[in-house]
């Protein structure tokens, strides 16, 4: 019996192993490096990456993955994201913009904006991006907007 007990243990402890990796992935950045290398580094959802003269750079992120946690988990990725290309001059004001399926009255699911999280490029510049895991994303934006479906 203790064998079996064992062995479930075992089996539970390599399963959770296996499960989505929650910390963001370092990215190697340098001069070729471009903001779609370093999302697609850091992000495994479907996303595009718009960027406009004088450094302007808009991300939209699709997570079709939503389960609990997801707020989270999207605030880690935006502020690996943001720490990751503050190392590119070409990028002065940047935005992530998340969209996850909600629930319609209607029952049917539509891609909404969840979250949005934007600096300008004076406050960009300011943050020290080298604790990135250290920073509180909701506050030190210049402008953060999130939908009442990921308030706590």
């Amino acid at each position: 019996m203790k064998k079996l007990f064992y062995i479930v243990m075992l089996f539970t402890l390599l399963l959770s192993a296996c499960g989505k990796d929650t910390q963001p992935k370092e990215v190697a950045v340098d001069k070729d490096t471009s903001v779609n290398d370093i999302v697609g580094a850091i992000v495994k959802n479907k996303y595009t990456v718009k960027e406009e003269d004088k450094g302007i750079v808009t991300i939209s992120i699709q997570d079709t993955d939503v389960r609990e946690g997801l707020k989270s988990q999207m605030l880690k990725d935006s502020t690996k994201i943001f720490a990751e290309i503050s190392k590119l001059k070409s990028v002065k004001t940047p935005s992530i913009v998340w969209s996850a399926p909600l629930a319609e009255p209607n029952g049917k699911e539509e891609m909404t904006e969840v979250l949005s999280i934007y600096f300008n490029e004076e406050d960009f510049k300011e943050v020290n991006w080298a604790i990135y895991n250290q920073l509180n994303i909701e506050s030190i934006a210049t402008q953060y907007k999130e939908h009442d479906a990921l308030e706590d």
